[in-house]
């Protein structure tokens, strides 16, 4: 019994969550301004060793959303099918001029002996004067149809009779199939271009905030070593904190433990997925959210 035929795993991915995708809201889109291979080739590089600190998040995070952890490779291959899908649309269809140039050419050259056939009785004349003509991309192409499924009516009847080859008639159906299909291309484009679209920054944002969630456990487990980039590094390096389509006040800072009057503030080196600046005792001994030996999630 043969294999059954293995569905390319960036197509069974964004098949497999494009009602998660679609799900998306509005207000969690983020805006793509990245080069969207580059980030999904760089995760994929980057997965290894991400997915190598899972026993020690499952350990020492309990209350971590490890489910979507585990769902990170998934979204990164929805985003790049969903990313081919939309350079598939956005480009421009094949050139209606010159496909109807050749297929102008082709049904010229197929009516020429059809009607020399049919003078001669070897094909229904009749049948010629259903012809739409030479004008508009439509008639071309039915016209080729109709001119080729004549002809090979009666192939037995001409052949030897005419100049006409078989090959020329596959050629006349292959050239109408493409004159039409560029044309409903071409129609149906705006549409389909938009959707692929939208569907496109859905899944960059679902991969992005993923991702985010995975750097943010290993910014904690790693914060001693302070190597959060060679591990999992940052999407945006050198771009600015510009993830968001609309952000008009920052992000709120996790929640922390009561501080000691007294106390000072720690701020979080930059580049390390940890956001903002919480506060901290100047007593070594105790520690806070977001800082070492500490547990990020503490009265949540």
């Amino acid at each position: 019994m043969p294999d059954p035929i293995q569905v390319p795993r960036f197509r069974d991915a964004y098949e497999r969550l494009i009602d998660e995708i679609r799900k998306v809201p509005d207000d969690d889109l983020i805006i793509i301004n990245i080069d969207v291979p580059t980030a999904v080739t760089t995760v994929l590089g980057a997965l290894p060793e991400i997915r190598s600190a899972r026993p020690q998040i499952v350990s020492d995070m309990p209350s971590f959303d490890i489910a979507r952890f585990d769902r990170l490779e998934s979204y990164t291959l929805a985003l790049g099918h969903a990313h081919t899908l939309y350079l598939a649309a956005s480009a421009p269809p094949e050139s209606l001029d010159e496909l109807s140039q050749s297929a102008t050419a082709l049904r010229e050259l197929l009516l020429s002996d059809a009607t020399a056939l049919a003078q001669r009785g070897f094909v229904d004349g009749q049948k010629l004067k259903e012809l739409k003509g030479p004008k508009g991309y439509r008639n071309v192409a039915f016209d080729l149809f109709t001119l080729a499924a004549l002809l090979r009516e009666n192939w037995e009847k001409v052949l030897g009779k005419t100049a006409v080859q078989a090959t020329e008639l596959d050629q006349a159906e292959t050239l109408a199939d493409r004159l039409l299909t560029a044309i409903g291309a071409r129609e149906q484009a705006p549409a389909v271009a938009a959707e692929t679209a939208d569907d496109r920054q859905r899944a960059f944002s679902l991969f992005v905030d993923s991702y985010d969630h995975a750097r943010r456990a290993l910014t904690f487990l790693r914060w001693k070593h302070d190597d959060i980039d060679q591990i999992a590094p940052s999407l945006y390096a050198g771009r600015g904190n510009t993830r968001r389509k609309a952000d008009p006040q920052p992000p709120a800072p996790p929640p922390t433990s009561p501080v000691p009057p007294g106390s000072g503030t720690v701020t979080a080196p930059s580049g390390t997925g940890v956001a903002g600046s919480v506060s901290a005792p100047r007593d070594a001994a105790h520690s806070t959210v977001g800082l070492p030996d500490s547990h990020p999630y503490a009265n949540q």
